[in-house]
Parts: structure tokens; sequence; C-alpha cells
């Protein structure tokens, strides 16, 4: 025969008699105190014997010599173009000795050598470029001067020449041609001038 035990008023249970309790919950864990609690000693967070520090790296970091500057790399990139990675190679494989970061020499490299890039090809446009040209045309100008100097129809047509002088007026044009005026200094002392055009090879012919 089974005993049923009065429940308490306002409380009946939904599940028959011979049924299994309902599990009672296990009570919460305390809290930790003040620094947590300590692993066991095989776990792998049981770091006994660290710096006790927040940053341990930082402190291990502190006694290594300090890298070499990436400054020289870019002084060397600027002048010596591509070459300047000699001296990349030779910084970042002693700042890697010293456990440093090599990344800032490869940045001053690249930085540099498109900087560099860009301001020697300006250079070149704007001033090489022009002084090569008038070298060029100062000497088409005195091959042209001694070409008239000695040439028969001058002589034919203003006599005896005692010198010559001739001043570009145009540029050439795609005919390789460019007009000069020529002044002629006769023996009697007058002079007389004279427009032609020549090309790059000392020819000419009166405009």
């Amino acid at each position: 025969m089974t005993v049923q035990t009065p429940q308490e008023p306002g409380h009946y249970p939904s599940a028959p008699p011979w049924a299994d309790p309902e599990p009672v919950p296990a009570p919460a864990a305390p809290a930790p105190l003040y620094g947590g609690t300590v692993p066991p000693y095989d776990s792998p967070d049981n770091k006994h014997g660290q710096l006790l520090v927040r940053f341990p790296g930082e402190v291990h970091a502190g006694h290594r010599p300090e890298a070499p500057s990436w400054r020289p790399v870019v002084v060397w990139t600027f002048l010596l173009s591509v070459l300047g990675v000699i001296s990349v190679l030779r910084r970042a494989s002693q700042a890697r000795r010293y456990g440093r970061s090599r990344r800032p020499y490869w940045i001053a490299f690249l930085a540099t050598l498109l900087a560099g890039a860009a301001f020697w090809t300006a250079t070149v446009v704007v001033a090489a470029i022009p002084v090569y040209e008038y070298r060029v045309e100062s000497g088409i100008t005195d091959q042209l001067r001694d070409t008239l100097a000695s040439d028969g129809r001058v002589k034919k047509q203003f006599g005896a020449v005692s010198g010559v002088e001739c001043t570009p007026e145009t540029d050439r044009n795609a005919e390789g041609l460019r007009t000069y005026l020529c002044t002629f200094q006769m023996s009697n002392g007058k002079t007389n001038g004279l427009f032609v055009s020549a090309d790059t090879e000392g020819n000419w012919q009166e405009k």
C-alpha cells in the first residue's frame, strides 16, 4: 500500500508518484577571489615563473639593441634607385638579429623609389632634354656659319666676307628645316643680312 504525503496548499505535482524526482540544480560556483584562481601545475594556463607585468613581451624586448635607422635607406635609394635595396637587406638583416621589425626599411625603400623615379623623370623632361637640344642646335648653327663663310654663292652675291654670324629665327619644322638670319661682315666694313633656311647638315638655301 502506497502512502501519499499531502502537498502544500496550492502546489500539486504533475508527475506520477512512481516517476524519478526532478534533479536539484547544483549551486552556483562562488566568484573567484581577486587575481583569479591558480590553474593546475600541468595546465598550459599555468605560467609560474613569468614576469608579473601586464605586457611581458615588451619587457623582454627592452634589453634588445635598438634597430638600425631607416633614414640611410632613403638617401641611398634616392641617389642609386633600385641599388638602394642593398642597404635595405643589410639593415633588415641586422634588425632581425636584434629581434626588431624589418618592415620600416622596405616601406622606406618603396616610397623613396617611387618618389625618386618621379623626381628624376621630371628633371630629365624639364632640364636635361632642353639642354641637350640647345647644345645640338648650337653646333648646327656653328656649322652653318662656317659653310656660309666659304660658300661661293655668298662671295658672288656680297663679295669678300670677313665674318658671318647666324641667329635662329624659327623652330625647326617637320621637314628638319630652320630659318636663320645671317649677318655678313664685308671686307670694306659694311654688313649685309640674309635669311636662309638650313637643315641639320648645314645645307642652306636663301629664303
